[in-house]
């Protein structure tokens, strides 16, 4: 794996990006709040976001049949830059209003999806399918440390210069992954004379066919747990903002912690490899999401405490999405990953959008406990429907 030299480059173009994320993801929620002071506004900001990701569907195809994937970053990197130095300029000189901000995160979320198309089946098209967890593993221990960075970063650039420092700083990564990826090589299958639309309609066939129809079952439960996935930016910034004294301190610190959960789990399932287990560690994984949130907000309110509970809530998500993204890539042919992969986000990405418009509203009108339990409840029922229906437990490749 280390020396596939294509894969390395792929590495490192992807990781700077997704690096600017963590930096973005921990700017642009408290950068919003600041902003309007609302947690509607917050809400508002992050359904654009998943608004945007619900259309990967109809990029998917588009990123399957570009001759070098690297065409992707190459054209989507540096105008997501400007956008977000243009947020950052106008968070500094007092421009920034609410539609403004709401607009460019449409701008930045809309070109992610090509981006995210791309990261997605790029691994699937360098590498065999046994090695999917080993990349997924080598994914997370090197783009999760650099993204602890990030977080780490954007959360200093909060309590010294605001939240607009982390603008800046996504810019200037984005521009480094795009010189990242001038070397290169991602090409997919030839589709010979199949159409754009014959395209399309492959993509679903593969999610909605098969004995059981086995991918629209975990496109289901994805579903389920996807309507709470701006729940740990809400939670975090409730419980900094209602609990602690030092509340841009807290927000930094519990957004660090939950991204080293994540990374030490894609360490931990890239040595592990679990391919014939796949199935029970969906329901397993969200049923742990559960019981470290209760304990998020069951426990003391000592940041220490605090700290390590996101640790745990980052440590088993992550395992869930490590798990799929894996699974994903070794059982889909590489030819159709891009798409594929893009419409198994539209049951989530609908869901995710509708969850962070109630999620904020719900994050308005109560404590922190309040909102933990209707976590703990969702992730339960998540946890349950995994492990009720026969084609995700039994799923492996």
């Amino acid at each position: 794996m280390l020396h596939h030299r294509q894969f390395l480059i792929f590495l490192a173009t992807s990781t700077a990006g997704n690096v600017g994320y963590a930096v973005y993801a921990i700017s642009i929620v408290w950068l919003a709040y600041s902003v309007s002071h609302s947690f509607l506004v917050v809400g508002a900001a992050i359904f654009i976001e998943y608004v945007a990701y619900t259309g990967v569907f109809l990029v998917g195809p588009l990123v399957d049949r570009v001759a070098n994937q690297r065409s992707i970053f190459l054209s989507c990197y540096p105008p997501m830059a400007a956008a977000a130095v243009l947020i950052g300029l106008g968070a500094e000189r007092g421009f920034l209003s609410i539609g403004l901000l709401l607009g460019l995160v449409a701008v930045i979320s809309i070109l992610w999806d090509f981006v995210w198309a791309a990261d997605n089946a790029a691994p699937g098209v360098l590498l065999t399918a046994d090695q999917q967890f080993a990349a997924q593993g080598i994914s997370g221990v090197v783009g999760g440390t650099n993204a602890i960075a990030g977080y780490a970063s954007g959360g200093v650039l909060i309590l010294v210069v605001g939240p607009s420092g982390g603008m800046f700083l996504y810019a200037a990564l984005l521009l480094a992954g795009a010189a990242f990826a001038l070397p290169l090589r991602i090409v997919p299958p030839d589709h010979g004379t199949e159409s754009l639309a014959e395209s399309f309609r492959a993509g679903w066939r593969f999610v909605l066919g098969g004995e059981g129809r086995p991918f629209l079952q975990l496109a289901i439960v994805d579903g389920t747990q996807g309507f709470f996935l701006a729940a740990p930016a809400l939670l975090i910034t409730l419980l900094a903002t209602t609990t602690f004294h030092t509340a841009a301190l807290a927000y930094g610190l519990l957004f660090v912690s939950y991204v080293i959960g994540g990374a030490g789990a894609g360490w931990a399932f890239g040595r592990w490899n679990p391919r014939a287990r796949v199935g029970p560690l969906f329901g397993a994984t969200l049923l742990a999401v559960a019981a470290t949130v209760l304990l998020a907000v069951g426990a003391p309110p000592w940041l220490v405490l605090e700290a390590a509970a996101w640790f745990g809530i980052g440590f088993v998500w992550s395992s869930y999405t490590d798990v799929k993204y894996a699974f994903l890539r070794g059982a889909i042919p590489p030819g159709q990953l891009a798409r594929v992969t893009s419409n198994m986000w539209l049951l989530p990405g609908i869901a995710s959008s509708i969850g962070a418009l109630a999620l904020g509203s719900l994050a308005t009108h109560s404590s922190p406990l309040e909102f933990g339990v209707v976590m703990v409840l969702g992730f339960v029922a998540a946890g349950a429907l995994a492990l009720a229906m026969p084609a995700v437990r039994s799923m492996k490749y």
